[in-house]
């Protein structure tokens, strides 16, 4: 038996199950799960086809099974379902087999010959085909709920971006842009910037081998980011900063981005409350030479105060990523609209600690990759009702697309004469 194969397979069963029993992200499953670069990357490919085309899958499972197996004999069942359908990088007689003997191996032979004959009549079956429309692709709570704020076009819109696989696509630090020559090797094309201050360079490239072996790569020069990011990221006043607090930082992307816009003697303090996550942000602040800067755990209201009060202060909250689904497409068959009260009610009270360390005259910036205006507009009406020392100085909403991701930003502006929250 292909031991890598079989490897695959068990990974990517094992990455369903991770997500629809125990809760988890389909982004911390690949990121802490699976360290292998190759496994990875083959694993992640899979999940994505799966999440992508779950809705499909299920109703072809409901018309080859009349009654399903355990659920670890039929995550590997779907997995392989989805290898036959949608992925390119395997023969479907040899995902079959590698199927059958896992289970075989693991289970019973009886239920490796269920898989066998399932499999099989997959493959030879006349399967009707499907339009790609939103009533066919998006999982039925998520459509519910944007019926009630989307045009029909909008939502078919919607429904070919969550099909469409997201682009490699990075951006440089500042002073670094790509050369002609680079360009040109690399195959790379640059982003048209989303908002007026073009203040880093975006680019979208068919394969992240050549960036990934350039001694550029080391020295962090290079970092994968959607576009969207800058829309939120370029609303501060970055010339009278010099002092910012990240309170929801890690992996690090958007603190980055803050620490190419301080002087000299900028100060940055990158905050979360995630240790495991925080030890990803001591990475890429590593790799991009900002080790100076503490990288701490602790919850935005726990964070110590005698760091004091700081000029800027980014909150990027946790969020139902309903944005981001282009990246973590697990993200809509996991959204509960009936949730968001709970998580909103989380997201502000990580807006007020963030506020009480915003210094008079100084900046709070809130962001989220959420679609959702409970998490967006309509907490930051709430929020200002109970601080009227702050007020909106801009905004910035993106819904995504085929070109890059959905993203909120909101900067607010505390008065230069008011008194601590």
């Amino acid at each position: 038996m292909n031991s890598a194969a079989t490897r695959i397979l068990q990974a990517a069963a094992a990455g369903i199950a991770a997500v629809e029993e125990r809760g988890i992200g389909l982004d911390d499953y690949l990121d802490f799960h699976l360290k292998a670069p190759d496994l990875r990357r083959t694993v992640s490919h899979i999940l994505f086809h799966y999440f992508r085309r779950r809705a499909s899958l299920r109703r072809d499972l409901a018309r080859l099974v009349r009654k399903a197996p355990r659920p670890a004999v039929r995550h590997i069942l779907t997995t392989a379902l989805t290898q036959i359908r949608y992925c390119d990088g395997i023969a479907p007689e040899s995902a079959v087999n590698i199927a059958v003997e896992l289970v075989r191996q693991r289970y019973d032979r009886r239920e490796a010959g269920f898989i066998n004959a399932v499999l099989r009549r997959a493959m030879t079956e006349d399967r009707p085909e499907e339009p790609e429309t939103p009533e066919n692709i998006l999982p039925s709570e998520t459509l519910k709920h944007w019926r009630k704020r989307y045009s029909p076009e909008e939502l078919q819109q919607l429904t070919a971006a969550f099909l469409t696989p997201a682009p490699t696509v990075f951006r440089c630090r500042r002073g670094g842009e790509l050369t002609a020559q680079e360009m040109d090797e690399w195959m790379a094309e640059e982003i048209p910037a989303l908002t007026s201050k073009n203040l880093w360079k975006f680019y979208s490239i068919p394969s992240p081998a050549p960036l990934l072996a350039s001694k550029d790569w080391d020295n962090g020069r290079f970092y994968f980011q959607d576009p969207a990011t800058a829309a939120t990221m370029a609303l501060p006043q970055y010339d009278c900063v010099v002092r910012a607090l990240d309170v929801c930082c890690a992996p690090g992307g958007k603190s980055l981005m803050i620490a190419e816009m301080l002087p000299e003697n900028g100060q940055l303090v990158a905050a979360d409350r995630s240790e495991r996550r925080q030890r990803l942000t001591r990475e890429n602040f590593q790799r991009h030479g900002w080790s100076r800067f503490p990288v701490i755990t602790a919850e935005p209201w726990n964070i110590p105060e005698d760091g004091g009060q700081f000029d800027l202060v980014l909150a990027d909250v946790p969020c139902s990523n309903t944005g981001v689904f282009r990246r973590r497409p697990d993200a809509l068959w996991r959204f509960r609209p009936g949730q968001l009260g709970e998580l909103a009610g989380l997201q502000q009270a990580i807006l007020t600690a963030a506020a009480r360390r915003v210094r008079p005259g100084g900046q709070l910036l809130y962001s989220t990759c959420s679609m959702e205006p409970e998490e967006n507009e309509h907490l930051v009406a709430a929020f200002l009702e109970s601080a009227p020392e702050f007020s909106i100085a801009a905004e910035s909403r993106l819904l995504p697309n085929v070109a890059h991701d959905g993203a909120y930003g909101c900067l607010l502006l505390r008065q230069r004469s008011s008194k601590s929250i």
